[in-house]
């Protein structure tokens, strides 16, 4: 019944001001909004003295709801992949193959409609015939009248051609209601004959409120608008709204994390000032309704003006960076990252560190340090996160030693190779024998070979870092 039901809003249309047009303005909620549903078919509708048929290719005088059309009559008509609704996955559409003779396509009652209110009437129809197959071109006639029987306005969509691909076209009607006129009979008659051609699939019918321009602030502001989490804050709604209305009235309303559309509580004016709650961190979505004074009570009389989003700017996240490796007095550069609003940064601590209120200092350590970076947006909001960095100490290389027991000198002490634990050390005699070798250095050579003393003399190393510097090697002299 709901279908047709809008169908003949299309009729409707007419009352006391008709065009065939769509509205330059902004709508309101569908009073009617057809569009045949989505998963599983709605089957018959009510209201057509057309037959139903669940073939996927009605004959003459039938039609059927479908999501697609493939290869009907011998492949005249076209392969209609999809309704026409965006976004509706499986979405159906109405398909017909008009009777051979002018009839009812649709006949429904509507109520409650607002006197001296404008509305608009709109459909989506494809002629589904192929232009390599000519036939009779579909011509629908859109009747509304009172309930008692008078014609109060008419529209005639002509001629609908075919086309080499199919192409769905909206058909619009704008109408003014006349005073004392709230139930109208919409009609929707098809007035070209069946036979070969006169095939049409329908989709997306809709019948709203229709009125002036709104454009909605926030703060003064069209784009969308953002606030600090977890501080109180108070915002201004307003909006520009262009001719239209004599004696328009208004009517904020609000939408919380897609909970629905609710009125404000007292934000009945079109600068109206509200309070954010501090606490939560939801997107949240404002539009103002409107319509003549005397309408503003009744929704379907409304019109609503776009939708303007105010959000929470995100929490800072502070991200300091890949741990570094550095030798002792080279500089290394920070590679750090923050997200956010209006950040300032500081590092701590600051030695060694040649600004500690960028983002990416430069180090120059002398030891292993862990620096925390600090980042703070424009909402005081704070976030954290922390670095190593890795010296690896100049090593100093000894070349003499007196390994004679006396305490004083006894070890080959190579300052700052134990910060290298994959270093490689050999020591070779003048015959180029290993007698002395280690991976790191966390145990210095005592000048022996075996636990046993060896001669005094000079001695030959090789100590690779195994880090991709050089390699150090030279003479050691044993000493009594």
């Amino acid at each position: 019944m709901g279908y047709l039901k809008f169908l003949f809003i299309l009729v409707l249309l007419f009352p006391i001001v008709s065009r065939a047009q769509s509205c330059a303005g902004n709508f309101g909620d569908p009073v009617v909004n057809i569009t045949f549903g989505s998963g599983s078919s709605p089957g018959p509708i009510a209201s057509t003295n057309y037959n139903y048929t669940t073939a996927s290719c009605p004959i003459d005088g039938s039609y059927t709801i479908v999501n697609r059309t493939n290869g009907c009559f011998g492949n005249n008509w076209h392969t209609l992949s999809e309704d026409h609704t965006p976004g509706d996955s499986d979405g159906f559409m109405m398909l017909v193959n008009a009777s051979n003779a002018p009839g009812e396509f649709y006949k429904e009652t509507i109520t409650s409609l607002c006197p001296g209110t404008t509305y608009e009437f709109s459909a989506y129809v494809v002629n589904v015939l192929k232009s390599t197959s000519s036939g009779i071109k579909p011509n629908l006639t859109f009747f509304i009248e009172s309930v008692s029987g008078s014609v109060l306005g008419s529209y005639s969509t002509g001629s609908i051609p075919e086309s080499l691909n199919p192409e769905w076209k909206k058909y619009a009607l704008v109408f003014t209601t006349p005073v004392g006129i709230s139930s109208v009979v919409l009609k929707i008659v098809n007035t070209a004959p069946g036979g070969n051609g006169n095939d049409l699939a329908l989709d997306d019918i809709t019948f709203r409120a229709c009125g002036p321009t709104i454009k909605p602030k926030l703060n003064g502001s069209l784009s969308p608008f953002n606030v600090c989490e977890g501080l109180s804050q108070t915002v201004t709604l307003d909006a520009d709204l262009g001719p239209g209305y004599t004696n328009p009235a208004f009517i904020w309303q609000k939408n919380i994390g897609n909970s629905g559309w609710i009125d404000i509580p007292g934000a009945n004016t079109k600068e109206s000032s509200i309070v954010i709650n501090p606490s939560s961190s939801i997107s949240q979505q404002y539009r103002l309704a409107s319509a003549e004074s005397y309408n503003i009570s009744s929704p379907g009389c409304r019109i609503i003006s776009d939708i303007i989003t105010l959000s929470y700017f995100d929490k800072p996240i502070a991200d300091a960076g890949p741990d570094k490796i550095t030798i002792q007095d080279k500089p290394v550069a920070l590679t750090a990252s923050g997200t956010g609003h209006m950040l300032s940064y500081k590092w701590s601590p600051a030695t060694f560190l040649n600004d500690p209120y960028i983002l990416n200092p430069i180090s120059t350590p002398d030891q292993d340090i862990t620096y925390t970076l600090e980042i703070t947006d424009a909402c005081n909001s704070v976030s954290t996160d922390q670095v190593f960095i890795k010296v690896l100490k100049n090593i100093t290389i000894p070349n003499a030693f007196s390994p004679n027991g006396d305490g004083i000198n006894d070890l080959w002490n190579v300052a700052g190779l134990d910060s290298y634990p994959d270093a490689d050390v050999l020591i070779f005699n003048r015959n180029g024998a290993i007698i002395f070798q280690s991976k790191g250095y966390q145990e210095p050579w005592d000048g022996k070979y075996r636990a046993t003393a060896i001669p005094r003399g000079t001695y030959y190393y090789s100590i690779d870092l195994n880090n991709g510097t050089k390699l150090y090697s030279g003479t050691v002299f044993l000493m009594d």
